[in-house]
C-alpha cells in the first residue's frame, strides 16, 4: 500500500508516488484518468485519488465536450481560436492556393482555442492574450494551459487594436478612460477572448467597476459582429481591429499593438499541412495582403517565436499603449 499524506501534492510529488515522470503524469490528467486542479499556476493532486489509481481503480473516461460550431470529424486543418480578419485570409489562401489543404475555422476566443489544443479538438489555435505581470505575449498562457506539451508558436500578424467608432467619431471618443464615460455604450467581446481579458485587465487596474459601463454585458464573438453593432447604431464603441472599421466604413481609435501567434502541438508541426501553412504565411502574396490592411505589420510573420526544446523563444512582447 502507498502511503502519501492529507494535504494536496504537487505534480512532483505525485509523480514521485506513481514512480512516473511529470510528462507522463500529465498526460494521465490529460486523458482523464487521474484527477487534478489549479493553485493559481500549478497542478495539485488528491492523495486519495493518487492511491486508487495505484490500485489500478480508474475512472471511466468521458469524451471532452466538442467545441460549438466545430466539426470535429471535418478533414484537413481544424482551426479553434481567436478571430482576425488575417485567419480568414490564410483559410483562402490554403483553399485557393495550396492543393489539398482545407482549413476549418471556428472563432471561440483565444483562452477556448487553447483548450481545445488540450483536448485534442483542434490542429491548431490562433492567441492574443497579454500577460500584465510580465508585458508578455502568449507564452505564459500556453504554459498554463497545456501543462507539459510540446509546442510551436509561429507569429501570424503583428495588429493594432482600439475603439472602432461611428464615423467622424461624433462622441469624441479617445483612449482607454472613453470606457468610464457616463452613457457611452460599449460593445464587449465574449469572456475568455485576448481583448476582452485586455479591457478587463485594464478596468481592474483602473479601479472601475464593469456594473456601472452600459453594454458590459453585451458580447460578440468576432471583431466583425463589433464593427457590426457599431455600424447599426447598437452601440458606440468597442474594442477590435483596425482593418474591421476600415472595412466596414467605420472609424478607429487606436489603443495598442499586439502579436497575434499560432500555435500547434509537436505532432501537427510535423505534417505536411502544418509545413503548407508555413509556407502560405512566408508567401510574398499573403505578406502583400497583409500590408494591404490598416493596421498590420508582418516583420514577424511566419517567424518562429517559441519551440519547445530550443533557445528560440522570443522576447517580443509588442504591449505597447498606443495613446
Amino acid at each position: 500500500m502507498v502511503m502519501v499524506e492529507k494535504l494536496p501534492l504537487t505534480a512532483e510529488e505525485a509523480a514521485k508516488i506513481l514512480k512516473i515522470s511529470k510528462y507522463t503524469l500529465y498526460e494521465l490528467v490529460k486523458r482523464g484518468e487521474i484527477e487534478a486542479w489549479h493553485v493559481g499556476r500549478q497542478l495539485r493532486f488528491d492523495p486519495e485519488t493518487l492511491t486508487a489509481y495505484h490500485r489500478g481503480d480508474k475512472p471511466s473516461l468521458k469524451p471532452a465536450p466538442v467545441s460549438p460550431g466545430l466539426n470535429i470529424d471535418s478533414a484537413g486543418v481544424i482551426f479553434v481560436g481567436s478571430h482576425d480578419p488575417a485567419v480568414e485570409m490564410l483559410v483562402q489562401f490554403g483553399q485557393h492556393l495550396t492543393p489539398g489543404l482545407t482549413i476549418s475555422a471556428a472563432y471561440t476566443g483565444s483562452m477556448e482555442g487553447l483548450i481545445a489544443l488540450y483536448r485534442r479538438q483542434a490542429s491548431m489555435t490562433g492567441i492574443h492574450l497579454w500577460d500584465s505581470v510580465s508585458g508578455e505575449y502568449n507564452l505564459h498562457f500556453i504554459r498554463y494551459c497545456l501543462p507539459g506539451e510540446e509546442v510551436s508558436v509561429v507569429n501570424l500578424v503583428q495588429r493594432v487594436q482600439g475603439w472602432i467608432i461611428a464615423p467622424g467619431n461624433p462622441l469624441e471618443v479617445s483612449g482607454w478612460s472613453a470606457i468610464a464615460r457616463p452613457g457611452l455604450r460599449l460593445v464587449n467581446r465574449q469572456k475568455g477572448s485576448g481583448t476582452r481579458i485586455r479591457l478587463d485587465t485594464y478596468l481592474h487596474q483602473a479601479g472601475i467597476q464593469a456594473q456601472n459601463i452600459r453594454g458590459y454585458e453585451l458580447e460578440e464573438n468576432t471583431h466583425f459582429g463589433v464593427a457590426c453593432r457599431v455600424a447599426n447604431n447598437e452601440a458606440d464603441a468597442g474594442i477590435g481591429v483596425q482593418a474591421m472599421a476600415a472595412r466596414l466604413g467605420l472609424d478607429f481609435v487606436p489603443l495598442f499593438e499586439e502579436r497575434y501567434d499560432l500555435v500547434c502541438l509537436q505532432e501537427f508541426s510535423q505534417t505536411l499541412e502544418w509545413r503548407q501553412v508555413l509556407d502560405i504565411l512566408n508567401s510574398p502574396g499573403f505578406h502583400r495582403a497583409l500590408k494591404s490592411q490598416p493596421g498590420y505589420k508582418t516583420s514577424l510573420t511566419g517567424k518562429l517565436i517559441f519551440q519547445s526544446g530550443t533557445p528560440s523563444e522570443s522576447k517580443v512582447t509588442l504591449s505597447q499603449e498606443l495613446i
